[in-house]
């Protein structure tokens, strides 16, 4: 049996979860992003399609992703707000319950972090958080 994409249904319910957190809100507003502009207004998320492989267990079949959330941010000498910014964004989504369109999210979790500097000068930073996903559906 092949496996189910479910991955756009898992962007859409991260995004919103990002989009509503309250954590989160103050820092980045509604600048949750799935593609940015040259233009846009820092700081912000940028959300990326996930990498998608085919899941199957006993009575499930769907997809396991691995998805990258990038955080842009200006203006800080030190590593302090692009850090706290990351932490956010993995409370926010690390083991979330998030409702799916179709299909359930089996687990999600926050798999690694870290920090570059950004090449617009100093105080411009780029956070990256991977996380883990299984979306499935019962067959």
């Amino acid at each position: 049996m092949a496996g189910l994409d479910l991955s756009p249904q898992l962007l859409r319910a991260v995004r919103a979860r990002l989009l509503a957190d309250p954590a989160l809100h103050p820092l980045v507003g509604d600048r949750v992003r799935e593609a940015a502009s040259a233009r846009e207004e820092w700081p912000f998320l940028r959300v990326d399609p996930p990498e998608v492989t085919p899941y199957e267990a006993q009575g499930w079949r769907g997809c396991a992703c691995r998805l990258t959330v990038h955080a842009f941010l200006r203006g800080a000498r030190g590593l302090g707000p692009v850090q706290d910014l990351l932490a956010a964004v993995a409370s926010a989504l690390d083991e979330a319950d998030l409702t799916l369109t179709r299909g359930e999210l089996l687990w999600l979790s926050h798999e690694r972090s870290l920090v570059l500097p950004e090449p617009l000068g100093p105080g411009s930073w780029h956070g990256v958080a991977r996380f883990g996903a299984v979306a499935a559906e019962t067959v």
